[in-house]
C-alpha cells in the first residue's frame, strides 16, 4: 500500500468532477445555439413578420391536409420544438381556429420533425452529420403528412362517394 491506487471514493469524486466539468461545457455549446435561436424568432415575432400573408406557403401545405393558416404553429414547432414551440401551436392553433384534422396532422409532422433547426445546429456542433439528422426525419414527416393529407381528401365529409 504505497498509495499508488486511489479509494473508490477518491475514484468517484475525480469522475464526477470530469463528468461536471464537460457537462458544463455541452451546457455552454448547446446555449451557444439555442439562444440566439429563440432571441431570433422573438425579434422576428416582435416585428410583425409573423402576422404577414402567407398565402404563398398554400401551395406547400395543401398536399399536408394544411392551409395557410396552419404555417405558424408548425414552423414554431419546426424551429423551436416541441417545448417551447408548444404554446406557440395551441395558442395559434385555437386563435386561428384549425379543426381537428389540422391540429392532428401539425402534431404528428412534429412529433417526428421538430426542433429540426435547433437540434441539427447542436448535433452538427457536436460532429454529427446535417444530411444525415435532416434528411430522414423531414422525408419521413413529409411522406406522412402527404399520405395523411390523401386520406382525409378522400374520406372529407361531403365528398359524395
Amino acid at each position: 500500500m504505497g498509495g499508488e491506487h486511489l479509494s473508490w471514493i477518491e475514484w468517484l469524486g475525480a469522475q464526477s468532477l470530469v463528468a461536471l466539468g464537460k457537462g458544463l461545457v455541452l451546457c455552454a455549446e448547446i446555449a451557444a445555439v439555442v439562444l440566439p435561436l429563440m432571441i431570433l424568432y422573438e425579434v422576428i415575432e416582435a416585428r410583425g413578420i409573423l402576422k404577414g400573408s402567407w398565402k404563398g406557403a398554400e401551395r406547400w401545405l395543401k398536399p399536408l391536409g394544411l392551409g395557410p393558416r396552419a404555417i405558424i404553429p408548425l414552423m414554431a414547432g419546426v424551429w423551436l420544438g416541441l417545448l417551447y414551440g408548444a404554446g406557440i401551436v395551441v395558442a395559434t392553433s385555437e386563435r386561428e381556429g384549425l379543426d381537428k384534422r389540422q391540429r392532428l396532422s401539425i402534431a404528428l409532422m412534429l412529433a417526428m420533425c421538430h426542433a429540426i433547426v435547433e437540434d441539427t445546429a447542436i448535433f452538427a456542433v457536436l460532429g454529427a452529420s446535417v444530411i444525415g439528422i435532416l434528411l430522414p426525419r423531414v422525408a419521413l414527416a413529409v411522406m406522412v403528412g402527404v399520405m395523411l393529407g390523401w386520406w382525409w381528401a378522400r374520406t372529407a365529409p361531403g365528398r359524395g362517394s
